[in-house]
């Protein structure tokens, strides 16, 4: 009977609980700081570029990439460049970071930005991390709004 009543169980309990880089990606979003808090928390910046957060969630973590991308017409609309990441909504995490890395056609800089965001997600997820900072950047959602001059949910 014990063994019935775990073998009718068994699918509920495995789908119920994602295993560990199953978690499937829920939303991100990316922001574009404003010259002079990309100047304060993104040494490496500069004016020519455009500088900012992407952030990749689940359920329990993010991940975080910042970047500088080059301040030229291709980048300037962050809503057209970033579109492409809405295909990620949706894949369990391992399966997000196989996808991104085979997005030739993305260009090098948004497949490294998505790899780099979700290999990140991932270590969160397995070491139960909520991060507060990046650096020396603080992560409270209001906090990156205020900075931002540009912002894309997704």
């Amino acid at each position: 009977m014990t063994k019935l009543i775990e073998a009718a169980l068994t699918p509920v309990i495995e789908t119920a609980v994602p295993a560990l880089g199953e978690e499937t990606i829920r939303h991100m979003e990316i922001f574009r700081f404003d010259r002079g808090s990309a100047e304060r928390f993104i040494p490496w910046s500069d004016h020519s570029r455009n500088c900012g957060l992407f952030k990749v969630s689940c359920n329990d973590a993010a991940g975080y990439v910042e970047y500088a991308l080059p301040g030229t017409r291709e980048f300037s609309d962050l809503v057209r460049w970033a579109s492409v990441f809405s295909r990620l909504r949706g894949m369990p995490v391992t399966e997000a970071i196989r996808y991104a890395r085979k997005q030739q056609q993305w260009g090098s800089a948004r497949m490294q930005l998505a790899v780099s965001a979700l290999a990140d997600l991932e270590i969160n997820l397995h070491r139960h991390i909520t991060r507060e900072r990046l650096g020396r950047l603080p992560l409270e959602r209001s906090f990156l709004m205020d900075c931002s001059e540009a912002y894309y949910h997704f």
